[in-house]
């Protein structure tokens, strides 16, 4: 599994990935998120994790992100270091919850698909 995260989280998590999963810091500037997920769907990741769930508000996004296959995936946090935390915790429960949804959260102890209604 690969996912492209906002360079907000800390580099270090590129190296903190477990076998199966690879995580890649965006390296590309400051971009709108729209521009994030279809880079995200460019380097062949299947999702972009964002830090704090500001960008799930963002129905165009939603839709951006089906359009290209990239799933959402917001910490539930806006500390960095804590989403850091929360989603090398989480990795497992996240690549099962991938399966099933395009909109997800993560909190320090579990992964929800996220509950606003798709094209709100």
């Amino acid at each position: 599994m690969r996912l492209l995260y906002d360079a907000v989280l800390p580099q270090s998590l590129s190296h903190e990935a477990p076998a199966g999963v690879e995580l890649q810091r965006w390296d590309g500037g400051d971009v709108p998120d729209a521009s994030l997920v279809r880079a995200a769907a460019g380097r062949g990741c299947r999702g972009v994790v964002l830090l704090g769930r500001d960008s799930l508000e963002q129905s165009d996004l939603r839709e951006i992100g089906r359009e290209v296959g990239v799933a959402l995936v917001a910490a539930a946090t806006h500390n960095p270091t804590d989403a850091k935390r929360h989603l090398l915790r989480n990795l497992d429960a996240l690549r099962r919850a991938l399966a099933k949804h395009d909109c997800l959260l993560i909190f320090a102890a579990e992964v929800r698909p996220d509950p606003m209604p798709r094209g709100s």
